[in-house]
């Protein structure tokens, strides 16, 4: 048998009485995904820290879902991938405007970290 004693009080207290929450979107994402190659010591991390920035306002998420390196890819190199997902609060996104988005993220991933897209 377990008992216990709560002081309610102080419980209460510390509860935030603002209520944060988003609503769900009006409109769909498009999601996108790209697959790069690069050499074997570019953080994956650091990778998804410039899709972040290039991207733009569009870009909702970034998820790395994979990343390979074995028959296919050339010694010393890894093929990273990545799914983004963008959408805009107030219509449904082009595909121009997802198109623009993609060409920013890997052109500064060319930049950056001398990334080749996959085909």
């Amino acid at each position: 048998m377990l008992a216990a004693e709560l002081q309610m009080d102080a419980l209460l207290a510390a509860i935030d009485p603002e209520k944060l929450y988003h609503p769900l979107p009006k409109f769909p994402a498009s999601t996108r995904d790209i697959a790069v190659l690069v050499d074997d010591a570019v953080p994956a991390a650091s990778m998804q820290a410039t899709v972040e920035k290039a991207a733009g306002k569009l870009l909702e998420s970034v998820k790395l879902f994979d990343v390979y390196k074995g028959k296919g890819i050339p010694e010393g190199k890894k093929s990273v991938a990545y799914s983004l997902s963008l959408r805009a609060p107030d219509r449904t996104l082009t595909d121009e405007e997802c198109d623009k988005a993609m060409r920013a993220a890997i052109s500064a991933l060319e930049t950056e970290f001398g990334a080749q897209l996959r085909g």
